[in-house]
């Protein structure tokens, strides 16, 4: 079950071993939701009895209020990518202030929603460059967790083509820990069956994030996110 955050920096983490193996771990996680895709990338999860960690957009939220309900009852993690998706509005200024109000905003819109309040965001085009050491403070002091990814699928580049989609993960994913960046978008939804079959011949357990085991994946390594 969802519920409260504590940090542990991923210097410190160990990996999980069995017999003498590491356990791999890989994360699905989907940006830019929720959308008219997100039930059948729910559909794909539930068939393969794993769950997604999603990044939605706010403004977003009250066209699809069910779907993410059902994200939560189902065990994914709502998470959130602010309400406006908009460089200018969230980096141009030389401050934290409107990235962070658009992150409580949407927290609250969430928390309204479904019940449970989450802590986790991923910037909008990443953390870096237009993230810089004070920003990543401002965030840290507000109480959120960023997260960035360690592969990036393209699908958001490739309509109609889930055959590329495939193939970039499959080149791509190679770490003991993957986090891995999707879309939700037409391709990826036909692509996902596969790439689940792959991660779990290549021995990865798929995970949703768990704020109780918090792990730090963000592209400047800064252990308070």
């Amino acid at each position: 079950m969802l519920g409260g955050f504590t940090v542990v920096p991923m210097a410190k983490k160990e990996p999980v071993r069995f017999k003498g193996k590491v356990q791999k771990v890989a994360y699905l996680t989907f940006d830019d939701g929720p959308s008219k895709y997100t039930n059948d990338i729910l559909d794909v999860l539930k068939n393969n009895k794993v769950q997604g960690t999603f990044f939605l957009v706010g403004t977003e939220i009250h066209k699809y209020p069910d779907a993410v309900k059902r994200m939560v009852e189902e065990g994914s993690y709502p998470g959130m990518h602010t309400m406006t998706h908009e460089y200018q509005t969230l980096y141009k200024s030389g401050s934290s202030a409107n990235f962070i109000k658009e992150v409580k905003q949407e927290q609250k819109i969430i928390q309204d929603l479904t019940g449970y309040k989450p802590f986790l965001v991923r910037a909008p085009f990443g953390s870096a460059p237009q993230i810089g050491e004070k920003f990543r403070g401002d965030i840290a002091k507000a109480q959120f967790k960023l997260w960035d990814w360690t592969t990036d699928s393209l699908d958001w580049d490739l309509p109609g083509n889930s055959k590329q989609v495939i193939a970039n993960v499959k080149r791509d994913v190679h770490k003991d820990v993957e986090v891995i960046l999707f879309h939700e978008k037409e391709q990826t939804v036909e692509a996902l069956p596969e790439i689940i079959k792959h991660l779990k011949k290549k021995g990865y357990k798929i995970e949703v994030y768990n704020p109780e085991n918090h792990l730090v994946m963000n592209f400047k390594n800064d252990l308070r996110l």
